[in-house]
């Protein structure tokens, strides 16, 4: 089968899962009426903590958990598919951000015994699923003209984007530092951080359909 779906499922299904818990979430009252990207009325967690969008939201996070994991061990097969050496630290920084991600999912909603650990969970997943992508975009800085141009421009983005990422990063933790209020701006960051997230999973799909990586199932005939 063809691993280029496989990129946009693992950038898809978090996306729509957040966005749909959230129109449960305030279907129910359990969160506002607005546009989190910039009202910064909710955060993500709290469209996934009550019954009935609590289970939709671990229904569909687990698997996407998984899915990270997959993702990141096809992108180490794109980078052997053109020629570059695979990055072992990579793969293990992204497979360890998706048991991160599930290790948050299952502890949400559960109690607020549990909230070190959902803190511990997201935190990781953000930051090591940007240092797995950093560590990517390394491997493919001195390649940029051996790619095709529409890789090339792919990982251009790509570089675009995490520089974006970092900025906006840096700028939630100088604002926590600095400004008073910052409570009532800090979930606008996660929500675009995690949309910056996603669309950088989503992004190796151009990278993988042009290279043509697949996956397959073979039996041993010995």
């Amino acid at each position: 089968m063809r691993a280029a779906p496989i990129a946009l499922i693992t950038a898809l299904l978090p996306f729509l899962c957040i966005h749909l818990t959230y129109l449960v979430a305030a279907s129910h009252g359990h969160v506002e009426w607005c546009v989190p990207y910039w009202d910064s009325c909710t955060s993500i967690s709290a469209t996934g903590r009550e019954l009935p969008e609590k289970l939709l939201f671990k229904f569909i996070m687990i698997p996407a958990g998984l899915l990270a994991i997959v993702f990141w061990w096809l992108v180490n097969g794109w980078l052997d598919a053109v020629g570059l050496r695979r990055s072992h630290s990579m793969f293990w920084l992204g497979a360890v951000a998706g048991l991160f991600l599930i290790l948050y999912v299952v502890a949400l909603g559960e109690g607020r015994e549990y909230q070190i650990l959902r803190r511990i969970g997201i935190i990781l997943f953000f930051s090591f699923s940007f240092l797995a992508q950093l560590l990517f975009l390394a491997r493919t800085a001195g390649m940029r003209v051996a790619l095709a141009k529409s890789q090339s421009r792919i990982v251009h983005l790509q570089q675009i984007a995490a520089l974006t990422l970092l900025a906006i990063g840096i700028s939630s933790v100088l604002l926590d530092m600095l400004y008073t209020h910052y409570d009532n701006i800090e979930d606008a960051f996660e929500w675009v951080m995690m949309l910056f997230i996603v669309a950088q999973f989503g992004s190796h799909y151009g990278l993988w359909k042009a290279a043509g990586l697949r996956l397959e199932l073979r039996a041993d005939q010995t």
